[in-house]
């Protein structure tokens, strides 16, 4: 793994015990007679709480997806500007780049104005 992704990881764990330290602290603030059972339920409720909104995250992350009007290829929303689609294989906005092929190279019907474009839906 490479050493710069292990060192955030590390940093990332760094973070969580320092927010678990502060949540403790605020439940021993907040009732100095608190059993360590009681703190444990709060921190397993907290770590219910968080999960649960790190997952609704990762589902609004996901992109759309939609076949290319223009070329029939797959296409979905960039992660960056979710109103630009892309190209599924390549992360190309151009339809004639992404039909491209080593073995057949460019697909000259395709005008080279044609983008990323999702079909239309009906409602």
């Amino acid at each position: 793994m490479d050493e710069r992704i292990v060192a955030m990881m590390a940093a990332m764990r760094s973070g969580e015990a320092d927010r678990l330290v502060h949540a403790v602290r605020r439940m021993v603030d907040a009732n100095p007679e608190i059993s360590g059972r009681e703190v444990l339920l709060q921190l397993e409720a907290l770590a219910q709480q968080t999960q649960e909104q790190a997952n609704e995250a990762i589902v609004a992350s996901e992109p759309d997806r939609d076949t290319c009007a223009k070329c029939g290829q797959p296409i979905e929303t960039d992660s960056r500007d979710r109103s630009r689609w892309i190209h599924s294989s390549d992360r190309s906005r151009g339809c004639r780049a992404a039909t491209f092929t080593v073995e057949d190279g460019w697909n000259d019907e395709i005008p080279r104005s044609w983008m990323a474009t999702p079909r239309k839906r009906r409602l």
